[in-house]
């Protein structure tokens, strides 16, 4: 149980920062779509993040239970699914 709380824990660490990366690139517009003045082009891609925290709130919630590895599998499969998904939202 103990190497699947670092596992979760390495894992929002790593994901939060891959799925912040991706949004704010996604909503920039990237490197040729942003000819406005704007900031953010498309900010619908911010829907990464409130998903990916949605997963790391499953696994915040059961970090301490002895029993909960499936949880914690679960929480990790959403934080990664977050990033596809809000992508898919985006559009």
């Amino acid at each position: 149980m103990r190497i699947v709380k670092i596992l979760f824990v390495l894992n929002s660490i790593f994901s939060v920062l891959f799925a912040t990366f991706i949004a704010t690139f996604a909503a920039g517009g990237g490197i040729g779509d942003n000819y406005t003045d704007e900031k953010w082009v498309s900010p619908e891609f911010f829907a990464i993040l409130p998903i990916w925290f949605l997963g790391y709130l499953i696994g915040l919630f059961v970090f301490n239970s002895k029993k909960a590895v499936i949880f914690l599998v679960l929480s990790i499969l959403i934080t990664w699914a977050s990033i596809p998904l809000g992508i898919v939202l985006g559009k």
